[in-house]
């Protein structure tokens, strides 16, 4: 008395099933996306983020009329600001990716590697950035600002 109905479209995928898949792949599409970006060299970030410091730290000392400088290490950046008691540099490193090596003149003993002053004048220096085969070279005599290449 009872019947069976039956239907013969069981054989595909709903509508729900294709979205969850295609959300899934959009999901491990960016997850990817982000490490490659992250396995980049280092050499361009490290630049990039010297010369953010740098700028923003002379644009500073001008704007306010008191000096600032940048310690540069093996390891990162660290900001410095001259204060009546002398300089204070910073306890937080801003870390490199790659090698660093700065070329700076002699400083007093607690003087940053390169000063901003007021007038807009700088410590010269030069500061290669390098990683796996990649170099690059920042510097300044002082007067004209950075020169990178």
């Amino acid at each position: 008395m009872g019947r069976a109905i039956t239907s013969d479209n069981s054989a595909g995928f709903s509508l729900i099933e294709l979205l969850i898949a295609v959300a899934i792949m959009a999901v491990l599409a960016v997850g990817a996306s982000l490490s490659i970006g992250r396995m980049q060299s280092g050499t361009p970030q490290d630049q990039a983020l010297f010369q953010r410091n740098f700028d923003s730290l002379k644009e500073l000392a001008i704007t306010s009329g008191q000096s600032r400088g940048l310690q540069i290490t093996t390891k990162g950046l660290q900001v410095a600001m001259q204060t009546p008691q002398g300089w204070r540099i910073s306890e937080q490193v801003l870390a490199w990716r790659g090698k660093v090596t700065a070329t700076v003149p002699p400083t007093a003993s607690n003087a940053p590697d390169v000063e901003f002053l007021a007038s807009g004048e700088t410590t010269p220096f030069s500061i290669v950035f390098s990683r796996k085969g990649d170099m690059s070279r920042c510097q300044s005599d002082g007067f004209l600002g950075l020169t990178c290449k």
